[in-house]
Formats: structure tokens, sequence, C-alpha cells
């Protein structure tokens, strides 16, 4: 970037956008004197390249300025002026949260982390430090070629933050839990502009809070120390049925999540249904991984059931890969539109449930359809099935557990998650809204039949932002993590200022 400095900086951070109740304009230009080259301004360059996001709703905020820190020491002095000034700002890291304002702002002040990308591994090959505003294929690429991987996304552009802070989920989930529960230590600048480090031996409480509890109430963290392991290719298939056979592949999909799985701790799977015109109609796709098994010949026997000839598909294709390419194979283009809502059921009730939920969400695809033909525009809906199995409830409990309320003793969970992509904002309203329609069907039934999960658990990283995240995590773990907030924030800063995200 262009350094400013005296009349000219003050110029122009005075030009940006304008404010309400707060200056967020004078902040910037005092975060510009302090970090004279790591800032920039509406009408720049490095300002349209900071505010590219995954989801165009995010990029149409408009903050007053985007702050690139390079350093934690970085991050700690534009957060002292923001706390100094109650100035509203917000945090990008990957920037692929759906809903707008997530992780960006109107008005206020954006911390663009994609600078912290640093990648290094200790020279026992056991720990690999990670900065904040890396990508999980930056992650993956520094890794495969050393014969190792950590616990990460499983999509190329996902980031490295927003991922471990609300759980998750991976291919390496079945042995080692999930991404949140192999951080071996956390980096964070607390809102004083403190930097702490929270492990397992350090700031233990706020260690815990940081695995499945977001960031937003608790610290910046800018940099993750992961546990690795050795690694090779992995086996996967990926298999396209017609829509019809989901009556026969559910009720596989169940007993694969209840004894297949916890069979398997290597394996990992998950399923999606969606509706697509060029190829028929409805379908349903399923991914299938295996860390170990390299035939490729014929599956692992816990995926044997779906390979079989009385199951013909559209497609299917296996190979071994390294991650990296299997985070590309699923890799989602930037700038569309998007919506995430989730819930979790029981996953010890019937197939029925699952199977009964589809008519339902149909419902929500034929009135999307119609809705997105009436503006000359379409839509791209998906209902995906994602099970929390036994032996991945029992690997989350290492360290002391995370925050995130999911015992083994309470049994499998499946995960419901709605997923949509759209391009025109005339579908941003019936989107969300047959979208909370539809989950809030899905609960009611899940009640009456017995088969909500306890606490009525919502994975942070698909939900909507006016789901309830943390009630999901039970009343002694929202407690706890309160308790911590206070902790490390006393005066709420953040709770008050970091604006977008889930807040207790």
């Amino acid at each position: 970037m262009t350094q400013l400095t005296g009349p000219v900086l003050l110029a122009l951070a005075l030009s940006g956008a304008a404010t309400s109740d707060h200056d967020s304009s004078k902040a910037c230009a005092a975060i510009a004197s302090a970090l004279p080259n790591l800032i920039s301004f509406p009408n720049s360059s490095p300002y349209s390249s900071h505010n590219i996001y995954w989801s165009a709703r995010q990029s149409e905020a408009r903050p007053s300025c985007f702050v690139a820190p390079n350093t934690a020491q970085d991050v700690a002095k534009a957060i002292k002026i923001l706390t100094r000034q109650n100035i509203p700002f917000a945090v990008k890291a990957g920037g692929h949260t759906p809903f707008e304002g997530a992780s960006n702002i109107a008005q206020g002040v954006t911390l663009d982390l994609a600078n912290l990308n640093a990648i290094s591994v200790a020279l026992d090959r056991k720990t690999v430090s990670v900065g904040a505003g890396a990508r999980w294929i930056n992650v993956s690429e520094a890794l495969d070629p050393l014969g190792l991987a950590v616990v990460g996304g499983r999509s190329a552009t996902v980031g490295v933050s927003g991922l471990i802070l609300g759980g998750g989920i991976s291919y390496f989930s079945g042995s080692r839990g999930w991404a949140c529960d192999n951080v071996r230590n956390y980096e964070v600048v607390l809102a004083s502009g403190e930097i702490v480090n929270a492990s397992p031996r350090v700031n233990r409480n706020l260690y815990w809070a940081l695995r499945g509890g977001g960031g937003s109430n608790f610290g910046i963290v800018t940099r993750f120390d992961l546990a690795s392991f050795d690694q090779g290719e992995l086996w996967a298939n990926s298999r396209i049925w017609p829509g019809a056979l989901n009556r026969t592949l559910i009720p596989l999909m169940h007993d694969l999540l209840v004894n297949g799985l916890p069979s398997d701790p290597e394996a990992h799977t998950y399923f999606v249904m969606t509706y697509y015109p060029q190829l028929g109609g409805y379908l349903v796709m399923n991914d299938q991984y295996h860390a170990t098994y390299s035939n490729t010949t014929s599956p692992p026997d816990v995926f044997a059931a779906f390979h079989d000839a009385a199951l013909p598909t559209l497609l299917t294709n296996t190979r071994l890969a390294n991650v990296s390419r299997l985070l590309r194979d699923i890799e989602q283009p930037f700038g569309m539109r998007q919506a995430y809502w989730d819930t979790s059921l029981a996953a010890t009730a019937t197939p029925d449930l699952l199977l009964d939920i589809v008519p339902l969400w149909e419902e929500q695809v034929a009135l999307l359809t119609a809705a997105a033909a009436a503006v000359n525009s379409t839509v791209e809906p998906y209902l995906v099935y994602q099970g929390i199995s036994s032996n991945i409830l029992e690997a989350m409990q290492v360290n002391g557990g995370n925050a995130l309320g999911l015992k083994p003793e309470d049994g499998p969970v499946m995960i419901v998650q709605l997923s949509l992509t759209w391009s025109n904002p005339a579908l941003d309203e019936v989107v969300e809204t047959s979208s909370k329609e539809l989950i809030d069907k899905v609960n009611a039934l899940a009640a009456s039949r017995g088969a909500r999960s306890k606490n009525g658990y919502i994975y942070m990283n698909y939900a909507a932002d006016t789901q309830d995240v943390y009630a999901g995590y039970g009343r002694e773990n929202l407690a706890r993590l309160r308790h911590v907030a206070k902790r490390y924030d006393p005066e709420g800063k953040f709770r008050k200022l970091w604006r977008g995200y889930f807040k207790l």
C-alpha cells in the first residue's frame, strides 16, 4: 500500500463512508498513524481487494477503512485504539461466512487478518503453527509434500480461523475429533490489547472457550498451533444417484452413522440432496473418505452397501488423493449470495425422521424455484446430512473437552443443514424466511418424536445469524462461557464493539 502521512492521511480518512453514532473515520486516522502502511480507505485498489468475500452479501458492507495487520502486535495496536474510542469493528480471516456483516461492517473498521498467514512446522513434526489469516489450501499445500496433515477443513478457500473457532469438521474427525480438539495453543489478542497464549497449561479456561465457542466474545486469535501427524493419500469416492433412491439411501446412511462409522474411525462421509433440472431433477450425492485405505478397485467395508450394483449411480469417481486435491474438489467460487441454516437430531431415532424431512425440504425447493423464475434468476438448494458418530464424540473429550456440550453418553447426532446459493438480491428475503420456516418444521417434527438432540445443538459454522447457537451448548457451558468472557474482557468491549458474529 502507498504510505500516507500527515494532512493527506487525515483528509482521506475523513472522506470515507459517513458515520452514524460513532466516528470511525477518526479512528481510522489514528490507526493509520500507528500502522502507517497497513490501512486502506474507500475508492482505493487495496480497499477493493480487502472487500472480497465468499458471499456477496458480505461484500456489500462498506467500512470506513480496512486494517491489514502483519503481526499480533499490529492487531494489538489497532484493538487498543478501537476499544479506547469505542469504535465498532469486524474481523475478517477467511471471509467465508454467508450472512451479511459476519466479518465485515458498514461504517466501522474491518480488520483483515490475511497477512497473518505464516505456516511453520516444528522440528519434531508434531506441531504446525498457522497464522489466523491462512486458508486450508495454504496449510495442505505446505504439509502434503512433507507427508503430514492436521485436522482441518474440507474446502480449499475456507479460512483456518472461522472453522476452528466454531468447531471444525474434518476428514480425520473419526479418530481425532474436530479441528478445535487438535489445537495445542492459541495466540490471542485480548480487548485490552494484551497478547496471551491459551493452552491446556496456560489460560486453560480461555483455551476451553475457544474450542468451539467462537472468538468474538473472548479475543482475536492470531496464531493456531495445531497437532500434526503423518498422512499419505486418502481414498476418496464421490457418487451421485437419482433422487428417487433417497428412500433406500437414507436408511443406509442412518445405519452407517450409528453402527458403521464407529467400527472404522478412519472413515468419513456426508450426504447431500439437491435439485438440478439439467440432470433430471432431484439428486442424492455422497462423498466418502478413508485415511488409510488404498485399494481403488473395491471400497472399504464400511462403505460397501453404497457400492451395491442394485443402486445405479449417475456418476462415480474413485481416486487416491492428497488433502490439497480433495480440498479443491469441493471448492466453492466466491461472489454469489449464500445462506446457511442448521439444526441437529438425536441419531438414535429411526431413519423415518430423516426420510420425512425430505418432502418438507422439497416444498421449500418448489417455493424458491418459483420465486427465482419470477425474477428471471436461479437458486441452488442443498439439504445436507452430516453425522457426529460416537467415535467422534469420544475423540472430542481430549484435554478437558470442548465448549460444544456434545457428550458420548448422549449418543450420536445428525446435523441437518440447509445451504443455498443465488445471485439476485430480490431473493434474499424468501430464502431466509423459507429456511427459518423449514428448520422450525424440522425441530417440531423431531420434538414430536422425542428426537431433538440434547440442548438442541446448532453447529456454529452452518448457522444463520438469527439462530441461538450458544443455547444449544447447554446451560452449564453457556454460563461457563459467559464467565470466561467476563474474565478476559471485564468491560465487555468485544461484546459491545465486535459486530457481526454470535454473541453470548
